[in-house]
C-alpha cells in the first residue's frame, strides 16, 4: 500500500467565488492534489482505479494550470 503524504490545508475560496476557483477545491474545503502534467495525472488515476476502485478522470485546471482528478459530470 502506498502512503499518501498529507498536505497543508489551503484556504477555501469565499462563497462568492465561482467558476475556475471552485474546481480547485474539494467539497470539504481541502485543495485537490495537483499533478504537473496529463501523464502523471493519468498514472495516478489508473493506480487509484486498480488499488481502490475509484473512477476518477484527469482534467486540466484553469485555476492553477495543473492537472487534478475528478468524477465525471454529465
Amino acid at each position: 500500500m502506498v502512503k499518501r503524504r498529507r498536505r497543508a490545508r489551503e484556504p477555501r475560496p469565499a462563497d462568492g467565488v465561482s467558476g475556475k476557483a471552485r474546481e480547485h477545491w474539494r467539497e470539504d474545503g481541502t485543495a485537490k492534489s495537483r499533478f504537473a502534467d496529463a501523464d502523471e495525472a493519468n498514472r495516478a488515476s489508473l493506480r487509484l482505479r486498480l488499488e481502490e476502485g475509484a473512477d476518477l478522470d484527469p482534467y486540466e485546471c484553469s485555476f492553477c494550470n495543473g492537472w487534478h482528478l475528478g468524477s465525471r459530470r454529465f
